[in-house]
């Protein structure tokens, strides 16, 4: 089959297309091409081919990519809601529901601070998708759901000083001895400095002075990290290989601080490269998450969770690794959960799939996250991951399983609304099902105390909600 136009989607979302001779696409070319694929894989020829109109063209590409891209195996994978299945709808499945059941009527009893990640605030396209209003609307926290805002750009040190201001002031406003931290992606490094015990910081005012003086470990109830590079990410990796460092980045940073004044109240200073060192994973290399000298050690005061996001580069199937694999866990024999049917004991140690998943569709990553999944994804080895984070780097604490999602969709972005009929992630659904989690009473995981023989914390079992 001769195809005259070739397209190359790169991470950077530009698109090169090699036209033939005359300088034009040839569209006859290509629905011709399409009625053959449908012809070889069993289909009926499609009468709107033969026309071959533009959005039968664009479809007919589609088509014929996917089917370059996985032979017949391909040619059923059209996405629901977009052009193609409008032209081709008898090869498009049914819409699939969503992963998380509609919610129940349990709130929380904290308020619930979001906490925002790198290169974003409350208002730019990395935000919170009116996930704030979502959850008050459901009545978590009491109605007391508030949004976090920290410097764009600037380590997780500095931004959690902006932290315990926003803790102080939802704790002033609702009254409230607690907060629940929900904290998306360089946010979770910012929630776990924030609570960490070598930190000492201070989030609330009990004597009504003006100085924060009450501990933070002592008014924060959980940290709940959501596809964070708890253990780094090789973007930041990648990044600082060219950049100058932080000692040396006073234009950089110039630059940085223009840029983040038009989305961020709170940019006035920042600092791009050091922000960026911090989440390198070679700053991490080496740390076990119960380290009692880990650069952000845990708090037996605090619980934490953590979920993870997996997503693939043009939907395709990640030949290397295995999403499987990366979202199973060790957990004890006896240890409650709702995975339980996939857990297989060898001896003393069990292993559990954590995974939401309607069989095995995958998710399209978005274009922006194209280009630096390669760093995150470790090149050849193809880690499993969300554009961002590795679903290994993401998990911290508990962890609660993981989906099919990119960075983007975990915060709604861009833009997005309601279920993904393709996958059934539906974010909005996950943040509703995390403090439905939080206000159950349940039996959770937490930090126990310091083995002396190992340096590091043990684990010990609660009853407990928040």
């Amino acid at each position: 089959m001769v195809r005259k136009s070739l397209t190359f989607v790169f991470g950077s979302g530009l698109a090169f297309s090699a036209c033939s001779a005359n300088g034009t696409t040839d569209a006859n070319a290509d629905c011709a091409g399409a009625q053959d694929v449908l012809a070889e894989c069993g289909h009926e020829p499609i009468a709107s081919l033969d026309a071959c109109g533009e959005e039968a063209q664009q479809a007919a590409a589609d088509l014929n990519e996917a089917y370059d891209a996985a032979g017949c195996a391909g040619v059923n994978d059209g996405k629901s809601d977009s052009v193609w299945c409008k032209i081709f709808p008898s090869l498009c499945a049914e819409p699939l529901e969503a992963l998380w059941p509609a919610p129940s009527a349990a709130t929380t009893r904290f308020p619930i601070l979001l906490a925002h990640g790198f290169n974003t605030s409350t208002t730019n396209f990395w935000r919170f998708n009116d996930v704030d209003q979502l959850l008050r609307d459901h009545g978590h926290g009491g109605g007391h759901v508030a949004l976090g805002s920290v410097p764009p750009f600037d380590t997780p040190e500095v931004r959690a000083t902006f932290l315990a201001d926003n803790v102080a002031d939802l704790l002033e406003a609702s009254g409230a001895e607690k907060v629940n931290l929900l904290c998306f992606s360089m946010g979770g490094l910012d929630c776990r400095h924030l609570v960490s015990p070598t930190a000492e910081m201070a989030c609330a005012d009990s004597d009504d002075d003006g100085e924060l003086d009450v501990p933070c470990e002592d008014v924060v109830a959980s940290v709940v990290t959501i596809s964070s590079p708890n253990h780094g990410s090789g973007i930041a990796d990648g990044a600082t290989g060219i950049l100058p460092d932080a000692d040396r980045s006073e234009a950089i940073d110039f630059v940085a601080t223009l840029w983040g004044k038009t989305f961020s109240e709170v940019a006035d200073d920042s600092h791009l490269v050091a922000a960026l060192e911090s989440m390198t994973e070679a700053r991490f290399e080496g740390l076990h998450d119960d380290d009692v000298d880990h650069v952000y050690p845990k708090n037996p005061k605090v619980y934490y969770q953590s979920w993870a996001g997996f997503s693939h580069v043009a939907g395709l199937p990640n030949p290397i690794s295995s999403d499987e694999e990366a979202c199973t866990v060790e957990v004890e024999a006896d240890a409650p959960s709702e995975f339980e049917d996939t857990r297989e004991c060898d001896g003393d140690r069990c292993t559990e799939l954590r995974m939401y998943r309607h069989d095995d569709e995958r998710d399209k990553m978005d274009a922006l996250l194209v280009g630096g999944a390669a760093f995150v994804a470790h090149g050849l080895d193809a880690t499993p991951n969300d554009g961002v984070s590795t679903v290994e780097s993401s998990i911290f604490g508990e962890f609660m399983g993981c989906y099919p999602a990119d960075h983007l969709d975990q915060v709604g972005q861009i833009n997005d609304e309601g279920t993904d009929p393709d996958t059934g992630f539906n974010y909005q659904r996950l943040y509703l099902f995390i403090a439905q989690d939080l206000a159950t009473e349940r039996t959770r995981q937490r930090v126990g105390p310091v083995d002396e023989g190992t340096g590091r914390y043990t684990v010990v079992h609660a009853r407990e909600s928040f």
